[in-house]
């Protein structure tokens, strides 16, 4: 028996959206250069459900429970503060920490071809990367965002 041949790729390259440039805006305003996002993840747990019966047992696997939306975003370590400043708000446990973030995607001409908005996201996690004497490399601070939900929109 011979298998259909299933193609990847996209028959009209024009709708690809670029992975080259991004902006990432805070509470509908200001803006915090990112070189890298390393991916949007959103999961929901399975759960397995065992059934007996006449016939024995039977498995089924169902929805389980979600797990927060995660962001890994990277950028160079500089003079700005704010994401240190807004993980320290969440530290000291501040209500106020929660903020909409939109990554927004760009295309080669920076129209907004994608949204991806953050409802209530917060800095779950900001790690500064390794540092080493005579090196020559920047130093590079990731930050992981969690939010309760993300929305898609196009442009």
């Amino acid at each position: 028996m011979t298998m259909p041949r299933v193609s990847m790729a996209s028959s009209n390259t024009s709708t690809l959206v670029s992975a080259a440039r991004f902006v990432v805006q805070f509470d509908g305003g200001s803006e915090i250069t990112f070189s890298e996002m390393s991916g949007i993840t959103s999961e929901v747990e399975v759960t397995e459900y065992l059934a007996s019966g006449k016939v024995g047992v039977s498995m089924s696997k169902q929805f389980g429970k979600t797990k927060p939306a995660t962001v890994v975003l990277k950028r160079g370590v500089d003079q700005d503060y704010a994401l240190w400043t807004w993980h320290q708000e969440v530290l000291a446990g501040q209500s106020t920490a929660r903020r909409t973030c939109s990554l927004i995607l760009l295309d080669m001409a920076n129209v907004p071809k994608q949204t991806y908005q953050l409802l209530n996201a917060w800095p779950s996690k900001l790690e500064i990367g390794g540092l080493k004497a005579g090196g020559s490399e920047a130093v590079i601070a990731t930050v992981t965002l969690t939010c309760e939900q993300i929305d898609l929109t196009k442009g």
